[in-house]
């Protein structure tokens, strides 16, 4: 299906639009927002258990934490004026 009708100032100008690759593109966008939706969805329950309370992994994670921290308190905080930030 194509519709032929378009309007520039004063004077009708024929455009044409094909229904069908409308249609098609906007189903296919769909598809993608949702399929992209779902996979987030079940990626972040993975992630969820895989960060556990006693899980290896959130052992890690609170390992790096802890050390970031260390690292900010120590070094990131200035009682005088200098740079911001961690030093290297």
């Amino acid at each position: 299906m194509r519709f032929s009708i378009g309007i520039a100032c004063d004077k009708i100008i024929p455009v044409g639009i094909n229904i069908d690759e409308v249609i098609e593109k906007a189903l296919e966008s769909a598809f993608s927002r949702a399929l992209q939706q779902t996979i987030e969805g079940k990626a972040e329950i993975l992630f969820k258990r895989a960060f556990e309370n006693g899980s290896p992994v959130a052992r890690k994670l609170e390992q790096k934490i802890e050390e970031g921290f260390q690292k900010f308190f120590e070094k990131g905080i200035q009682w005088e004026k200098k740079k911001t930030g961690f030093k290297k």
